[in-house]
């Protein structure tokens, strides 16, 4: 449009102004593009004030009173502004046309601009949390991609090894068929005992996979807590036995019946003692302790008094893949998934987990599950 055009527009323009506090004013070609628009006229039309005036097209108006003038058609009533993106507003106005030419001049006061220039900057916002939140995932995706990779390494190294002990006793039995039989049968131990090493592994990845995913379902029951500890108690104990250490039972007396899923709860259990006898030398003690320390949760421990923790490394114990610098005393492997999975199944039971633990003295890992 030419600055000859919309100077012939000026004298409607000015009478209008005379009675408004504010104008929103736009030129419009009949088959509806914008070719000008007044800053007022874009916050109307609700779209990008940055976009070009051919962006916008003509709003749509409703009841308006039809007078002819003798070089213009006038239309005047309520104008109905908006977009498919924005809130619609009406507001009081004109329309004139002239030849292929559309003038639309709206009144609105300053409360009006106000309340769209806040709504904008509530717009603005919005995109800056989105903004955000998308920076957010971005950099969540990339500490999963950095957990994968870091899964991938481990799982391989750690499968890697008893795969290994496997092929060569394996290997050294089938090359040397004269072994005598004592030397044979220790031998194959060896390899069950891989074998028993990789499928925990294998077991304890799976778990993982199954929390993770959403898939792993409880099944509560009302447990007695005295006969539920005591079999585990008896579970576990060979395994202490083996190692000369001895697993002692410590209950409260007047504990209630408890709701939980057992199998579950005995999974946290198992890692824990196996945890507690991997850590602690022959000669010691481990308990199992339950008392009903808060009005509505039961608290279970399992005590040690194994070379403890450093106090820096407490806050890892619970993630996955994480080792601290506490070697076992005989040697025993560990997958680092074994605590990460006791925390996902005490949080999805209600509870909570934690940890106590002065280092060359022992630790003291407890969970609390609701009575409720």
């Amino acid at each position: 449009m030419g600055m000859n055009e919309l100077t012939s527009w000026l004298p409607v323009i000015l009478r209008f102004a005379d009675q408004a506090t504010a104008l929103a004013i736009g030129v419009f070609r009949t088959e509806g593009c914008a070719e000008y628009l007044n800053t007022g006229m874009r916050y109307l039309l609700g779209e990008n004030n940055q976009a070009p005036a051919e962006a916008f097209v003509v709003p749509t108006f409703d009841s308006l009173q039809h007078h002819e003038a003798p070089e213009e058609r006038i239309y005047q009533g309520w104008l109905t502004f908006g977009s498919a993106h924005t809130p619609h507003r009406s507001v009081r106005g004109e329309i004139h046309r002239r030849h292929n030419s559309l003038l639309v001049i709206a009144e609105f006061d300053v409360e009006d601009l106000e309340r769209i220039n806040h709504e904008l900057m509530q717009v603005n916002r919005e995109i800056t949390n989105l903004q955000r939140e998308l920076a957010r995932g971005k950099a969540e995706l990339a500490h999963l991609n950095e957990l994968k990779n870091e899964f991938m390494g481990i799982a391989a190294h750690d499968l890697r090894s008893p795969l290994s002990v496997i092929q060569g006793f394996a290997s050294l039995l089938v090359r040397r068929p004269d072994i005598p039989a004592d030397e044979r049968a220790e031998l194959l131990a060896m390899i069950m005992e891989s074998v028993r090493d990789m499928l925990n592994m294998l077991n304890n990845l799976l778990n993982v996979s199954e929390i993770e995913s959403g898939k792993l379902n409880l099944h509560p029951q009302q447990v007695d807590m005295y006969d539920y500890m005591a079999r585990i108690a008896n579970l576990n104990r060979h395994l202490a036995e083996q190692k000369n250490i001895t697993l002692t039972l410590d209950l409260e007396s007047g504990l209630p019946l408890v709701s939980f899923d057992p199998d579950r709860i005995q999974q946290v259990m198992n890692n824990l003692l196996s945890n507690a006898f991997k850590f602690s030398h022959g000669g010691t003690t481990v308990t199992i302790r339950v008392a009903k320390s808060q009005p509505d949760a039961i608290e279970v421990s399992v005590i040690d008094q194994g070379q403890g923790i450093k106090a820096d490394e407490l806050n890892k114990v619970f993630r996955a893949f994480q080792r601290t610098s506490t070697q076992a005393t005989a040697g025993e492997h560990s997958t680092g998934l074994g605590l990460a999975i006791c925390k996902r199944i005490i949080e999805l039971s209600g509870g909570r987990i934690g940890v106590e633990s002065v280092y060359g003295t022992g630790s003291r890992f407890y969970f609390f599950l609701p009575l409720t």
